[in-house]
């Protein structure tokens, strides 16, 4: 077994990040210790100053010394320390002492870690120079003796400070003037109050009800963006959070807005355990909801890019903390795109980096706060640390306080010598693969739970000792529906580490996708970064996944036997029932339904074929529900099998062995390969055998050879590319046929023991060699086309259990099932109807034509006439000149739709998931977004939350 190196490499990466940010620290604080003298013979190079022996005390002056030239009698320079907006600084004022007063001849900056732009905007409004000729007992007060330079307001009054403030103690310490000048005073200002009541806006906005936090939600970004981006410009940075860490704090009168948008956004973490900076106050992020609302292009990340980002926006925070910690200068590793924004200011790479992530923005929402912001990474960082104190907290007072033993908490601590059984199911493989495991560890006497993903308590998993994970991957590397909230729980931040725990991923995928068993990979690379150790290697399953899968789990068997103690009598039984794997009838052992009805649903002139298909389960006990799926085993078309073998140069009685039976080889590929949908695997073989240049330069190129696998069958193919094979060869190119699932589109409270189908035959024509030719679809051709009345087909109910109506009958549901997509609600509709469900019924069904494609017209006439059915809204796209689909639909009822969700509404998908499945759910985010007053964040917490409620369920193919 190899060895999980994951986590050893992220623990010596966080010792050398820590010890040398530490290290940087304790270097940078050695060497900034101020050498006033060095500084200002730095400066003064004509004055050989040395210390004064006449003014030791505070502040520090300096006088001209033997062999000094240029100076006048009674010159010395006074060192004035002070913090400006971005750091530390320290002047050198030379002043005169005269006869009745001392005066100011010149003040320089001998050394700063100010922020560059407004130390230079100072020096360009000669700032400076003002305090020539001012007595040193002057007032010093920023618009009364010194005017302040707009846009470093802050930076001015630092600067002000410190030379009043050394002037003052020097004409009291050492030149014995009577105090005669006014103190600073400070009073709350608009400034303040606007401050204050951004926070207290803030407050509203995340916990006043919805109808009262309304108004304040559209208020807020504009008011953030306005003040605390253009007007203040106190955009909190890795600067700022750095120059707390070293100290750099301004004083409260000179800088009152730092302290409350500080203190507001540490104290909202500390007693909230709520960001309140980030979404909120933040002004980039605004600008960036402004130029996403600009381009409506949503593009979004999958877990692993967000998990990289988080990588790079941790290397990249590192870098520029260890140059900020040894230089003492927080400005010089200050990244962020804000003071460029807000004040056109900026420096170095932060010239790139502001349209870049402006561009971004077009595109992904929150660009740069979700792949670059360090801010917002640590301030979550201190979130998840306050959220994880509060619950140990709990923790340790619960137990302390519980008299209860057999708590859920204890219960389950006691029972960890046991395995696990993760399983998340697409289309019911993973399932059927979780159950297999579960009966063989059963049989070997090994203790065992078992569960849907769905269903489970993450914050049980750093209490397990042995998991195993089977999980499909649904399209393009994304994981299953059942999967979402436990991978996204995995991938947070505050995900727990396991270092206790020993795992092993079985992963169902499809070759024929880029991102194969991706869903798989990502639970195991995650697993092992969390410190978990691989009990067995993974394994990756292709669609015909039955004879790796067999081979994994037994060698999974040898290997659990060996840790964990055999013992019938400890067994934990399944959380859940295990439903269809109970039933008789399976893929392995499927039931032969009779055909009661083939009927066209589509009238003459339609471009697609609808049929309506019945058949019978008399006699089998199948008990199945609406939203299922019934599995379908086809028999390939025998004459394009005959075509087949003919363009191979395959006799068809050529003897071959499936199974361990003796068939023909036409009979195999009429029952067992797949032979109408190709995949890049079969094109690569076919390729290599045939050695056909076309084939050959198709194979080199991935994309390439899936689009033609997408549009193209094997049949066709073949027929295109003819080859001289054995009957061998052609067999290991294949994969085993599989049953194609159909949802079901009735419910056995109105049709008994029968089962409906809703399909659309697939079709197409293809020309060669000058001939057309009409290539349909395997199991929807077998169907439709080849199976007689009467005649027997092999089926199987698998259950869908994440697609189910409401438990309770008062609950509303909104249908969106276009085209063959509306097979589910069809028998949604025969059940509510049938068992009286008081609920509301909303259905959104599209075709191309009202008059050709309008499936099932009289059925929903019905409904509504009985007010079974509340609401239909209809988008047919070919009958006018702008094409209309159901999500258009759904924006134009936006209103409606937001209340009914508002009230507790059910949401249901079925259909395409390539486009319309993506079309619907970014309409439905747009109708929250709207109709709920949200921000996009919100709109996508909202959206979340559907899913976890369980309230938003699709069944897409």
């Amino acid at each position: 077994m190899k060895k999980n190196l994951g986590p050893h490499l992220e623990k010596l990466w966080l010792l050398f990040a820590w010890s040398t940010l530490i290290l940087a620290f304790i270097i940078g604080h050695i060497a900034a210790k101020p050498d006033y003298l060095t500084m200002a013979k730095a400066h003064y190079t004509n004055f050989n100053l040395v210390p004064s022996k006449d003014y030791t005390s505070l502040p520090v002056v300096f006088v001209p010394g033997e062999n000094s030239q240029n100076t006048s009698e009674g010159e010395a320079v006074v060192i004035a320390a002070g913090t400006g907006y971005g750091g530390p600084f320290v002047l050198g004022v030379r002043a005169q002492k005269g006869e009745n007063t001392a005066r100011i001849k010149e003040v320089v900056v001998l050394s700063h870690k100010e922020t560059p732009a407004y130390l230079q905007k100072l020096i360009n409004n000669n700032f400076f120079r003002q305090f020539i000729n001012k007595s040193v007992t002057d007032n010093f007060l920023i618009d009364d003796d010194v005017d302040g330079i707009s846009g470093a307001t802050v930076s001015s009054k630092g600067f002000t400070k410190a030379i009043a403030g050394a002037l003052h103690k020097g004409a009291e310490n050492h030149l014995g003037y009577e105090k005669s000048w006014k103190e600073v005073e400070w009073s709350p200002g608009l400034n303040e109050a606007l401050m204050v009541g951004l926070f207290l806006m803030v407050l509203v906005v995340v916990y006043a009800p919805g109808h009262i936090a309304k108004p304040f939600k559209i208020i807020l970004p504009f008011a953030s963006l306005a003040f605390v981006g253009f007007y203040v410009n106190a955009s909190i940075s890795l600067g700022t959070l750095a120059g707390i860490v070293m100290g750099y704090v301004p004083e409260f009168r000179q800088y009152p807005i730092w302290w409350i948008i500080v203190g507001g956004v540490l104290a909202g973490i500390i007693f909230l355990g709520r960001n309140l900076y980030c979404g909120y106050l933040c002004p980039f992020s605004v600008i960036q909801d402004l130029l996403q609302k600009i381009s409506g292009i949503k593009l979004a990340l999958r877990p692993g890019m967000a998990r990289n980002a988080r990588r790079v926006i941790y290397g990249l925070s590192w870098f520029a903390l260890i140059l900020i910690f040894l230089s003492r200068h927080p400005a010089l590793g200050s990244y962020e795109p804000f003071g460029m924004m807000f004040s056109l200011q900026g420096m170095g790479i932060q010239w790139y980096i502001l349209p870049f992530s402006l561009l971004g923005s077009f595109f992904v929402p929150q660009f740069w706060c979700r792949l670059f912001c360090p801010v917002g990474l640590y301030l979550s960082e201190a979130v998840r640390l306050q959220h994880a104190t509060v619950r140990t907290a709990g923790n340790i007072l619960v137990k302390n306080v519980s008299s209860d033993p057999q708590s859920s908490f204890e219960s389950y601590s006691k029972a960890t010598d046991i395995l696990t059984i993760l399983f998340a199911s697409q289309t019911g493989n993973s399932k059927h693969l979780a159950y297999q495991l579960k009966a063989n560890c059963d049989a070997n006497g090994l203790p065992v739970r078992i569960q849907s993903m769905a269903d489970y308590d993450i914050d049980n998993l750093q209490r397990e000792s042995h998991l195993i994970i089977v999980t499909s991957t649904y399209g393009e590397g994304e994981p299953p529906e059942s999967a979402e909230g436990f991978y996204h729980s995995l991938f947070a931040d505050d995900a727990p580490q396991l270092p206790n725990l020993s795992y092993s991923i079985l992963a169902l995928g499809d070759t024929g996708y880029r991102f194969f068993c991706q869903t798989g990979i990502d639970f195991d690379e995650r697993l092992a970064e969390l410190g978990a150790q691989r009990l067995h290697e993974r394994a990756e399953c292709d669609v015909d996944y039955e004879a790796m899968a067999d081979a994994w789990i037994t060698s999974v068997i040898k290997l659990l036997q060996n840790r964990l103690e055999s013992s019938c009598s400890n067994a934990v039984m399944p959380t859940e029932s295990t439903g269809a794997e109970q039933a008789y009838y399976n893929k392995a052992r499927p039931f032969p339904a009779r055909l009661l009805a083939n009927e066209a649903l589509a009238a003459d002139g339609c471009e697609k074929d609808f049929r309506h298909i019945a058949l019978s389960l008399e006699g089998s006990g199948i008990r199945y529900q609406p939203g299922d799926l019934l599995s379908v085993w086809f028999k390939n078309d025998e004459a394009e099998v005959a075509s087949l073998l003919a363009n191979l140069s395959i006799p068809a009685d050529t003897e071959v062995e499936v199974d361990g039976a003796p068939v023909t080889i036409e009979q195999a590929l009429i029952e067992s390969y797949e032979l109408t949908q190709c995949h890049p695997g079969f094109i690569e073989k076919y390729a290599d055998l045939s050695q056909q240049a076309e084939l050959v330069e198709l194979a080199a190129d991935f994309d390439k050879m899936r689009d033609y696998a997408r549009r193209h069958q094997i049949f066709e193919m073949v027929r295109q590319y003819p080859a001289r094979l054995t009957a061998k060869q052609l067999l290991s190119s294949l994969r085993r046929l599989t049953p194609r699932k159909y949802s079901i589109s009735s419910s056995q409270s109105e049709v008994g023991e029968e089962v409906h189908l809703t399909i659309a035959l697939v079709e197409y024509n293809s020309e060669h060699g000058g001939e057309s030719h009409k290539y349909v679809g395997g199991a929807s051709g077998y169907l439709c086309h080849r199976l007689a009345l009467d005649a027997e087909v092999k089926v199987f109910v698998e259950e869908n259990e994440h697609f189910r109506l409401p438990e309770h009958d008062d609950a509303s549901v909104i249908m969106i099932g276009p085209g063959t997509g509306v097979a589910p609600f069809r028998g949604f509709m025969q059940q509510r109807a049938a068992q009286k469900h008081r609920g509301k019924s909303w259905l959104f069904f599209g075709n191309r034509n009202e008059a050709l494609d309008y499936l099932y017209r009289d059925e929903w006439q019905q409904y509504l006439e009985r007010g079974s059915l509340s609401r239909m809204d209809l988008a047919f796209s070919r009958d006018q000149q702008q094409k209309i689909y159901v999500q258009h639909r759904i924006e134009q009822q936006g209103a409606e739709f937001y209340g009914w969700l508002e009230q507790g509404g059910y949401i249901y998908i079925c259909g395409d998931v390539s486009h319309m499945a993506a079309d619907v759910e970014s309409a439905i985010m747009q109708v929250i977004e709207t109709h709920g007053e949200r921000s996009t964040e919100e709109a996508m917490e909202y959206f979340e939350r559907l899913k976890r409620e369980k309230r938003l369920l699709k069944d897409v193919y």
